[in-house]
């Protein structure tokens, strides 16, 4: 046997793993293969990041989308309860107040705050409504 046939067979060593593709061995830390080309390690983005973004507190976009899907969502989702709690109970109160048509009025107006105040608190700056 030749050199060149006995390296074909021999394994990865420490910091070295086959090619998802080539079956080649590479560098472990190696993102593209250097043989064919094909990409190794997953893009940056992952669900990890995504779940994230959703969850820690700090965009904007999120905020403002979670109090329009249930207002008072957003407030929560910027940490602060005690907000989130008295837009939702004022929410529901309207809610049941259009049985007396005045909630027709009073609703949009709570969602939209809390729409606007969940972006402004989540973008950092203080809302001048005096929240």
């Amino acid at each position: 046997m030749s050199d060149s046939e006995t390296t074909d067979d021999r394994t990865p060593g420490e910091g070295e793993v086959y090619c998802r593709d080539c079956g080649e061995i590479i560098s472990e830390k190696a993102e593209i293969c250097p043989e064919c080309g094909v990409r190794q390690q997953s893009a940056s983005t992952s669900a990890d990041d995504i779940i994230e973004v959703l969850t820690n507190g700090e965009n904007p976009f999120v905020a403002a989308v979670y109090s329009a899907i249930l207002p008072g969502l957003g407030q929560f989702y910027n940490r602060e309860p005690a907000k989130g709690a008295a837009i939702v109970v004022a929410s529901f109160v309207a809610v049941l107040s259009m049985l007396a048509l005045v909630g027709f009025v009073l609703y949009p107006a709570v969602w939209l705050y809390a729409v606007y105040d969940a972006y402004v608190v989540a973008d950092g700056r203080e809302p001048p409504l005096g929240s």
